[in-house]
């Protein structure tokens, strides 16, 4: 360019494009990164990308939308929308969940019967056992359901008897083939767990008494073995009492338990030792479980843990049936020809013994009535005892007794104000009840109308 010539004419800013107005990066800043950072940051595209986005119609669309978390609410959540949904229906009440509070069940002043079965139990005659006493037919236990509309009873000619509760009847009954060691309702009343001699536990519908379900429960050889107790846990767990250890199922799949628990950890020397003959699922706290047996020694599991998490020691003739407390603080344990034990589970130790007169060795079992007040249960001279279970004395006796047969009532089940129960026991030829002829010394068979076996149901007055 030579020096005369004129220098290049300058454009107007205002036509200068946008782009070209956009600093251009060095090199330099382009490897770093730091410069692209710093121009992008002082552009003016950038303050006209976020006018845009905000303007724009989807963002208001997104921003209407409520977000749905995809973790459950928390409780400060929970109340919020709870607030929310109270202040956009000023009328309608949300529902709280609200502990419902039982008053103490007041003490019976008489019983009135309102049932009596004994014909089932009549024209029965085994091909097995004594000669002299094939024709007594015993009742081994008797249970209402939780809705206490129906029970189930269990008898020597191992027979399972369905009643109703409301027409007083017996709705079926179906022939198990061996002797019936347990059973236990399904938590929601529509089932009924029984277990037998060498046979697996078993799920019989309430309504027609058809086999719904089978849970086998087989040793170290894979031979099935019987469960000495069965329990539910009320979570769609059941437990089966085998020798030396529990087994654990679902009770929506069949077959094998899918869990053991063993008696004894002799790593920390806690646990149960000899037989289960008993268990009770904890009542606040879904995981845990109760049980005692053979011997001295009364447990509570825990079914997460695999183990024992509390010991407790009492009687050496062992324990038949086991039941918490309404709040679970305390257990309550039958001993075998004896009384009625209380263990406090915060203590691991016996605080209360409940007098009673039971010389028969024979598994009796016990029930305590919802508001946590009432202990009932029945006697080997025939009678049903209430104990007052606010009485806090070391050794308290019955508040009130009434005399319902003339044999023993090894199994009351209460529901309510309305007690179902069995009576019968097992006699030996040496028993008084057998007629010997004094001419010729022999035995008379059994009379069965002596036997006094029988079910009954009782009101509370």
């Amino acid at each position: 360019m030579s020096l005369g010539s004129e220098p290049p004419e300058k454009e107007p800013l205002g036509e200068i494009d946008e782009e070209e107005a956009t600093p251009k990066l060095t090199l330099r800043a382009e490897r770093s990164g730091i410069g692209s950072l710093l121009s992008s940051l002082r552009g003016d595209h950038l303050a006209a990308e976020i006018r845009r986005l905000s303007t724009s119609p989807t963002s208001e669309k997104e921003e209407d939308q409520e977000e749905v978390p995809e973790r459950p609410l928390n409780r400060k959540e929970k109340r919020r929308l709870q607030r929310l949904q109270e202040e956009q229906n000023p009328g309608v009440e949300v529902k709280k969940k609200v502990p419902e509070v039982l008053e103490p069940a007041d003490l019976p002043k008489e019983l009135r019967q309102l049932f009596s079965d004994t014909k089932s139990f009549d024209f029965y005659e085994a091909s097995f056992g004594y000669e002299v006493t094939r024709r007594n037919n015993f009742v081994h236990f008797v249970l209402q359901s939780y809705q206490g509309t129906r029970a189930i009873a269990a008898s020597q000619d191992r027979v399972l008897r369905m009643y109703s509760m409301e027409n007083y009847g017996v709705l079926w009954k179906k022939n198990t083939g061996a002797l019936i060691l347990d059973s236990c309702w399904e938590s929601s009343g529509r089932g009924v767990f029984s277990s037998s001699f060498r046979r697996p536990i078993q799920l019989f519908d309430a309504d027609s008494g058809d086999i719904i379900r089978s849970y086998s429960g087989k040793d170290a050889g894979d031979n099935i073995k019987e469960a000495m107790c069965v329990g539910n846990m009320g979570n769609n767990i059941l437990i089966g009492g085998y020798k030396n250890h529990f087994q654990v199922w679902d009770v929506e799949t069949s077959g094998d338990a899918f869990s053991r628990i063993s008696y004894m950890d002799k790593s920390f020397n806690t646990g149960i030792t000899g037989v289960a003959l008993s268990i009770a699922a904890h009542p606040t706290m879904p995981d845990l479980f109760g049980t005692a047996g053979s011997s001295h020694l009364l447990g509570i599991y825990s079914i997460n843990w695999a183990n024992a998490v509390s010991t407790m020691e009492g009687s050496l003739k062992g324990y038949t049936n086991v039941h918490f407390s309404p709040d679970g603080l305390k257990m309550y344990a039958s001993e075998r020809s004896g009384d009625i034990h209380c263990f406090d589970t915060r203590m691991n130790m016996m605080t209360q013994i409940l007098k009673r007169d039971f010389v028969t060795a024979h598994r009796s079992r016990f029930d305590i009535d919802a508001t946590g007040r009432l202990l009932i249960s029945g006697t080997s001279s025939g009678d049903v005892v209430v104990y007052d279970l606010h009485d806090f004395r070391e050794e308290i006796e019955p508040v009130f007794t009434c005399h319902v047969a003339s044999r023993c009532v090894p199994c009351v089940s209460l529901r309510g104000n309305r007690i179902a129960l069995c009576t019968g026991q097992r006699v030996f030829p040496d028993d008084p009840l057998l007629k010997e002829d004094d001419d010729s010394g022999d035995v008379e068979m059994m009379d069965t109308l002596a036997t006094g076996n029988s079910v009954q149901t009782w009101e509370m007055l």
